[in-house]
């Protein structure tokens, strides 16, 4: 069996996106359509994380919809510790308002910006406080 090897190299088309083209590249490649680290790194794909509003309204769900009457046993189910679940079901003391929000987001840049852990910091605040802490956030982000 024969095995023929095509080179192939990288070109932008003139949409300026990135194309993969068959044959020899050609020596006199300009900079501008170089592949270069920094074009790699903005281009690569953005994995979404799980929702932490959604995965708490989960965690909600299932405690007060099953006989599991306690974290333990939920949290066998889910392969996670008992005081994972309440950190998760501390999340809905959050103002409603950003409960909303951060349900209703569809980006998914913007979805693994509101992890847990920066959510959290939101939540042990009193709920008077609460909003404006998050719209700072939202303000210095941008």
């Amino acid at each position: 069996m024969l095995t023929i090897h095509v080179p192939i190299h990288f070109i932008f088309n003139k949409d300026k996106r990135l194309q993969i083209v068959e044959g020899k590249a050609p020596y006199s490649i300009s900079t501008d359509k170089r592949i270069t680290r920094r074009l790699l790194k903005e281009h690569r794909p953005v994995v979404c994380k799980p929702n932490p509003i959604n995965t708490a309204l989960k965690y909600q769900k299932i405690y007060e919809d099953t006989a599991c009457k306690s974290m333990e046993e939920i949290a066998q189910q889910f392969g996670v510790s008992r005081v994972r679940i309440h950190q998760m079901l501390n999340l809905l003391k959050l103002d409603q308002r950003i409960i909303n929000f951060i349900q209703n987001i569809t980006n998914p840049r913007q979805n693994n910006f509101w992890n847990e852990h920066r959510l959290r910091s939101i939540a042990i605040l009193p709920k008077e406080k609460q909003y404006e802490k998050f719209q700072k956030i939202l303000t210095n982000k941008h």
